[in-house]
């Protein structure tokens, strides 16, 4: 009698326990980045003009503890291919693909370590992948939930090229320099699985 107790008691807990981390585990949101609704511009400045280029392949996803709560987030991160950056001018383009070493990096990385409410603003702590050198930043970022239950992210990391050991470009043997600091602009819109 005492042991069928041991294992009603035992069946009991087993079971609490099966539908407590089932439970766990729906609550958890994942969203995938929507390439064709998101954006990111790469923006600097050089010795004769302001420049731009366009990520034009962007890939990533966040993960969620409850839908729309980005205090909530567990995980994310985002990719891109560095020759994946573009410009209106190939020179521009290839000098950079040069600077950022992207035969031996092609990739670009973030990774999302949280989300935090500092004095009324989101600031995300972020570790960024340039060049094969990584670095822990934080930014200043706007989120959003749409009315289709999607989330809008938006801000401008601000990078120096040097943090990440990549020299900025140069051209006309050096009476064009790019400046050191960049703004990376984006708006992301994620979409739930």
């Amino acid at each position: 009698m005492k042991r069928m107790n041991d294992i009603l008691r035992l069946s009991t807990l087993i079971a609490v326990l099966f539908l407590g981390i089932q439970n766990l585990a729906v609550a958890q949101v994942s969203y995938m980045l929507d390439e064709a609704e998101s954006s990111a511009f790469v923006r600097g400045t050089s010795t004769i003009h302001d420049w731009e280029m366009k990520v034009e392949q962007l890939q990533g996803s966040i993960t969620l503890a409850e839908a729309g709560s980005i205090n909530s987030l567990q995980k994310g991160n985002f990719q891109t291919n560095v020759e994946s950056l573009k410009s209106d001018r190939n020179l521009m383009n290839k000098k950079t693909y040069e600077a950022l070493k992207s035969k031996k990096h092609p990739q670009i990385t973030v990774q999302v370590n949280s989300v935090k409410e500092v004095q009324g603003k989101l600031v995300a702590n972020l570790v960024v992948t340039i060049a094969g050198q990584t670095q822990k930043v934080t930014d200043e970022i706007e989120l959003k939930t749409l009315a289709n239950q999607s989330l809008s992210v938006q801000g401008i990391l601000d990078l120096k090229m040097t943090s990440y050991q990549v020299e900025p470009p140069v051209a006309l043997m050096g009476t064009i320099k790019t400046d050191d600091e960049v703004k990376v602009a984006y708006h992301l819109i994620f979409k739930q699985k």
